[in-house]
């Protein structure tokens, strides 16, 4: 009996080493095994001024498209966020595995709702069903992750999916980067769910420390394995949690229930994955962080990138002088990088401006008609002046000056920046009174 249970296993592993289920020792290109495959769920409401760059950086993603399938809900939008998310899903609709977008039209707010960036009840629950939804897409699907991504989450570098999928965790994040001390993790929560300062944070984030680290909550951008036994443990809906005290919150239910199944929440910092906007009380508000974002992403990289197929909804601001009967940029001919990121950050902010060639030591006095002279030091900054800055400033004020004369500016400009600030502070008033 012994002997046929092993004629019998001989047969079955030769068998199975035909058809390339056992490996053998020589593995040729056929024995390469496809990527996993990622569901990504994007709940989107209100986000049409920040879309054409959370798609543009999507699409760049290098992770095989083949092996992605989109899940897109948006409702309760009072811009043109579903417009936007219709012409984008279009144009990449043969390149994704399946791409499926729904769209409720109806009631802008919710009924206990007092404005669009408030998080009531009703959206809290709303919001719970959502994810729960694409979670059971996403195991309908046999997708071997799901990535929930919210849509002021923009992906800067091309290898975050990748990336994530191979650090092979049940529940990860990449660590993404915001003007401010705000990311999309908490290094510490209190008894009532809530986030606490920690000791751990800082370093994280200002990455003094590199790495994987376990965190007690991730979000914005959340890649979940759900091929890991434990993740059908998981959960966005305290009503599923037995002894769950805390907030109907999606998040925090969600690392709650990562702890009910002792899983443990990643973040990586291992290199630089992306932006998140920080949360604002308006959506003037937001609007503005995401501009501050545009201008100062440009002090060490590129413009931020906006997808070919929505560059018509990137309107850019009417232009004026802020007040002034002229705007100058002055810049050297010779450094064309400078003078692009300055016409860029005008071109932001919406400033008519005039360019003057700069001039720098490396100047020709005979044909700038300009001489270095020795102004000694200045009286608070204590430093020597050089015939660099000498001929420069003379050059671009003695042509600032033939072309206009401004008198009294230091009081123009008091009194223009507080007509500007007033202006500002009733725009804001008014756009948040619109849609309340």
């Amino acid at each position: 009996m012994k002997y046929l249970s092993l004629v019998f296993l001989g047969y079955w592993l030769s068998l199975l080493s035909s058809v390339g289920v056992v490996n053998s020792s020589a593995k040729g290109e056929g024995d390469k095994l496809e990527p996993p495959t990622v569901l990504i769920a994007v709940i989107l409401r209100n986000k049409a001024h920040v879309l054409p760059y959370f798609f543009g950086y999507l699409e760049q993603q290098s992770y095989p498209k083949s092996r992605i399938s989109l899940w897109i809900y948006t409702d309760h939008n009072v811009d043109q966020t579903a417009e936007i998310v219709d012409t984008w899903a279009e144009a990449v609709l043969n390149k994704y595995h399946n791409v499926n977008f729904t769209s409720e039209d109806g009631e802008a707010f919710f009924p206990d709702e007092e404005g669009s960036q408030k998080w009531t009840a009703q959206r809290y629950w709303h919001v719970i069903r959502l994810r729960e939804e694409a979670i059971q897409v996403a195991r309908t699907l046999w997708a071997d992750f799901i990535f929930f991504l919210d849509g002021d989450a923009m992906l800067s570098n091309p290898k975050t999916i990748q990336d994530l999928v191979e650090e092979n965790r049940t529940i990860i994040a990449p660590m993404l980067d915001s003007r401010s001390a705000y990311s999309n993790f908490w290094c510490g929560m209190n008894e009532k769910g809530y986030y606490e300062r920690t000791d751990e944070y800082m370093p994280i984030l200002e990455r003094e420390k590199v790495g994987v680290f376990p965190v007690v909550m991730v979000h914005s951008a959340t890649l979940i394995n759900l091929n890991h036994a434990h993740s059908r443990k998981l959960t966005y809906d305290p009503q599923k949690l037995e002894g769950y005290m805390g907030p109907n919150d999606d998040v925090i239910t969600f690392a709650h229930s990562a702890k009910f199944a002792a899983v443990e929440m990643f973040i990586s910092n291992k290199d630089q994955y992306g932006h998140i906007l920080a949360p604002t009380e308006s959506p003037a508000n937001e609007a503005e962080e995401l501009l501050n974002l545009k201008l100062d992403v440009t002090v060490d990289g590129e413009p931020l990138l906006i997808s070919p197929a929505l560059q018509s909804f990137v309107v850019p601001p009417r232009k004026d002088t802020l007040g002034f009967d002229q705007v100058y940029l002055i810049n050297l001919e010779r450094r064309p990088e400078r003078r692009n990121r300055m016409e860029y950050c005008f071109e932001e902010l919406g400033i008519a401006f005039k360019f003057i060639a700069a001039v720098d030591g490396k100047c020709d006095p005979l044909a700038t008609g300009v001489f270095p002279v020795s102004l000694g030091c200045p009286r608070f900054f204590r430093r020597k002046s050089d015939s660099g800055s000498s001929c420069a400033c003379q050059t671009a004020g003695r042509t600032v000056h033939e072309t206009t004369a401004l008198g009294n500016d230091h009081h123009r400009l008091r009194r223009l920046y507080r007509l500007r600030q007033n202006l500002l502070y009733q725009n804001s008033k008014l756009v948040s009174e619109s849609i309340t």
